[in-house]
């Protein structure tokens, strides 16, 4: 579960960089593909 916790915080973080609003947690969880997770996760390692 860490790695997606890692990966939506650096997902929060890119759009409040942004000055958008961002999803909340069980929707970024329940819709993006695993290679997305993977991805995100990468970025904020």
């Amino acid at each position: 579960m860490g790695m997606y916790r890692e990966a939506y915080e650096y997902y929060t973080e890119t759009c409040e960089s942004l000055g958008i609003e961002s999803i909340n947690f069980y929707h970024f969880i329940n819709h993006l593909t695993e290679e997305q997770l993977e991805e995100y996760y990468k970025k904020a390692n």
